[in-house]
């Protein structure tokens, strides 16, 4: 059997096209040592660990085979002169033989092995870029040239589909990376792919399935969808951040991009779409655009309703509504929406207590109080109070419960019952100390009035103190805030003047 003959030049311009991927190897008949290149280049490019060594192993290789070219040549062409002195004439072949296809021969695409062996180049500084999507664009271009050069199961293929699936997993593209590697792994195991190799697409393989469970628990079956849930995640994120910032207008947008990705990612109606729509209604309240604040609150309770939800899902856009009935002075109507949020929000705490049953009687004292009912707001205060007391200690929603101290001791305040206002006052104090060192609005309202208690009832040195400790934390929690600054500057000249006056009298008073 007369062997293929090689060209020498051909070898040498092999070796400097596409020399990292053996194919001077595999064109002079060396096929484990082709492979072994392209398993050294493979795994150097995956990132894994101990892929810089195998490279640091490829480039001496390269270059000892300059040298291996020139005696395998020599080798070859012994070979060829010594089979043709033995081998019979074609003529004196058996006829089953004369056309018999030559083991050793084999049609590589050289075009493509070259395109293979610059866009893997590409593909390296991607990845490192941090660029996964440019990767795997470049990843699948390997992937379809690779397989025009082998036509069929390789190693070099199994190893480069392994590649493109790690790609496709970094770029959050599951499904894609995880068709990659399954066929990765099928080409590995019916060629005898080295177990290390083999690992190497497995465990990727075993980090895509987890991440597509974790994925079809939040709800998306699909790469597409996954994309619609990263939409949806951005979305949230930038509303949280705006929403910490004061940036209420930002918020109000974000939230409203989150509603319609939500309904893109879950097709209409759903629980991401019904909490959503609940933040943008209180947003728009808290903005004042009422009608907005109104239409949205409505559409979550129509939704949590399509979807059978429970009280806890309506809790939220009901109080809403009775912010916003009692804002525009229908009380009877803002009453009844908020001794169904008690109801609903002492259900959802089992009877027990809880910052939603605070809330909710924190809300309906208030709306008691400002219609001039204190005997029911005293009420509602006091079992708001119980509830509270009921909590552990140090837990909860430590702005809450400032606000419904500060909110109970106003009652009492009016009331002229200072004592008891007092108490509450220094308890909310108290509770922001823990929280936040007592920098906040609430303790800027405690303290506030606290001074005016300590100047009626002609402590003017304590009332100064309360007073200046106001103005600092009104200056640096609420700057944008010039009445309150400007009321605090107001209180502290009237004591700071009414001190000086008592100052002169004491002077000018003759000694006994």
């Amino acid at each position: 059997m007369t062997p293929l003959p090689r060209r020498r030049s051909f070898a040498y311009l092999l070796w400097l096209v596409g020399g990292f991927i053996g194919a001077h190897r595999f064109y002079l008949g060396s096929y484990l040592g082709g492979a072994g290149q392209m398993g050294l280049l493979g795994y150097g490019i995956a990132g894994l660990p101990g892929g810089r060594f195998c490279l640091a192993v490829l480039l001496p290789w390269m270059l000892f085979d300059l040298w291996w070219i020139h005696r395998r040549m020599d080798q070859l062409q012994a070979q060829g002169q010594d089979e043709d002195e033995e081998a019979p004439s074609a003529a004196a072949r058996p006829a089953s033989l004369r056309h018999a296809p030559r083991d050793g021969a084999k049609d590589y695409d050289l075009a493509a092995l070259a395109e293979a062996n610059k866009l893997q180049e590409r593909f390296v500084a991607a990845a490192e870029a941090g660029d996964w999507a440019q990767a795997v664009a470049i990843g699948e271009q390997i992937v379809a040239a690779t397989r025009r050069v082998f036509k069929g199961p390789h190693q070099n293929l199994a190893m480069t589909l392994c590649m493109l699936g790690q790609a496709c997993y970094q770029s959050d593209a599951f499904d894609k990376a995880r068709s990659s590697l399954e066929e990765s792994l099928s080409i590995g195991r019916m060629l005898g792919m080295p177990a290390e190799d083999m690992d190497v697409a497995r465990r990727a393989l075993d980090l895509t399935l987890v991440a597509i469970a974790q994925r079809k628990a939040r709800g998306a079956a699909s790469d597409d969808q996954g994309v619609l849930l990263k939409l949806l995640d951005d979305h949230e994120a930038r509303y949280r951040a705006a929403l910490a910032q004061g940036d209420l207008k930002s918020a109000e947008q974000s939230c409203a991009e989150a509603i319609a990705a939500a309904r893109r990612l879950h097709g209409g109606a759903h629980r991401s779409v019904v909490l959503h729509l609940s933040s943008h209604a209180e947003l728009c309240r808290r903005l004042r655009w009422n009608e907005k604040a109104q239409a949205s609150a409505d559409e979550a309770l129509a939704v949590a309703a399509q979807l059978g939800l429970d009280d806890s899902w309506r809790r939220g856009p009901t109080n809403t509504l009775a912010l916003l009935h009692a804002a525009a002075g229908r009380a009877d109507e803002a009453e009844a929406l908020y001794k169904k949020t008690i109801a609903m929000a002492v259900a959802e705490a089992g009877g027990g207590s809880s910052d939603g049953v605070v809330r909710a009687f924190n809300n309906l004292a208030f709306l008691y109080a400002e219609s001039g009912q204190d005997a029911k707001a005293e009420l509602c205060y006091a079992r708001a109070l119980v509830h509270l007391d009921k909590l552990p200690p140090g837990e909860g929603d430590a702005e809450l419960h400032s606000d419904m101290l500060n909110n109970f001791a106003s009652l009492f305040m009016a009331r002229r019952d200072f004592p008891r206002a007092r108490e509450l006052f220094e308890r909310s104090l108290g509770i922001q100390q823990r929280n936040c060192r007592g920098i906040s609005s609430s303790a800027a309202n405690a303290h506030n009035d606290l001074g005016l208690i300590a100047q009626e009832e002609g402590d003017l040195r304590q009332a100064l103190v309360h007073f200046k400790r106001t103005l600092l934390l009104n200056q640096i929690c609420a700057p944008d805030h010039f009445r309150n600054i400007d009321n605090a500057q107001r209180n502290i000249d009237s004591v700071s003047i009414a001190l000086a006056a008592v100052a002169r009298a004491a002077r000018m008073e003759p000694s006994t």
